[in-house]
């Protein structure tokens, strides 16, 4: 099956551009060209974001989408989505938004529902609450202005609330993160703990990072890693 890029309606009359990431880095140019021409004028006018999943993406890419897709489509880029942390520097620098738009400037988003693990060197930033349906590895993160929640093993780093909200939480299916910040509060966990590899949620109390079972797994064991998404 082809790689294509997908244009999918969000609220707010925002079109999301996913560009699949199978999609070869020589054919990028050819797929744009073929969203722009088959588009019409859907996106003149339009505010776009600019799915990349976890593509990498550097200064020469940037250059050559916003002069060869963006500008002469009439469209305005509201967001340039990777989970590659490196690329989201270079993003940054350039003055480019890299998390989910607010809907309403200043506000929250709705949750970001993620379907996949995220490896070493990919990082998620979302401005609402985070839902991980996968592993979260060590040398990943994910900061979010609300909850976190990991579905799959939570090894990496993970900053739930980091605007300053300690009423926040972070829940994980299988908990293995040596550190979990929440607010402006910094919680340091140990392996030889009886929570370890199991279903916990931490929170922040009277300025105390606080670890308990999540209640379904209080007399549970740990699952068996094949048992985990």
């Amino acid at each position: 099956m082809v790689a294509v890029i997908k244009l999918k309606g969000m609220s707010n009359s925002i079109v999301r551009c996913i560009i699949p990431e199978e999609l070869p880095s020589a054919e990028l140019k050819a797929a744009f060209d073929d969203v722009r021409e088959k588009g019409g004028g859907i996106l003149t006018g339009a505010r776009i974001v600019l799915d990349f999943g976890a593509r990498v993406i550097d200064e020469p890419t940037v250059a050559s989408l916003l002069s060869e897709f963006v500008w002469p489509s009439g469209a305005s880029v509201a967001a340039w989505i990777t989970y590659d942390a490196l690329s989201q520097e270079v993003l940054k620098r350039a003055g480019f938004q890299t998390s989910e738009p607010s809907h309403v400037e200043g506000a929250p988003c709705g949750s970001l529902v993620l379907n996949r693990s995220l490896r070493s060197g990919q990082r998620v930033e979302h401005r609402g609450d985070v839902i991980i349906a996968g592993h979260v590895n060590d040398g990943a993160e994910v900061i979010a202005s609300g909850s976190i929640t990991v579905l799959g093993r939570l090894s990496g780093l993970v900053h739930a609330g980091y605007e300053g909200d300690e009423n926040t939480v972070v829940v994980g299916r299988w908990m293995e993160a040596m550190q979990v910040r929440i607010g402006g509060r910094i919680g340091s966990l140990e392996r030889d703990a009886e929570w370890w590899g199991k279903h916990v949620i931490v929170s922040v109390s009277e300025g105390t990072v606080l670890i308990e079972f999540w209640p379904a797994a209080k007399t549970g064991h740990a699952p068996n890693k094949e048992d985990i998404l």
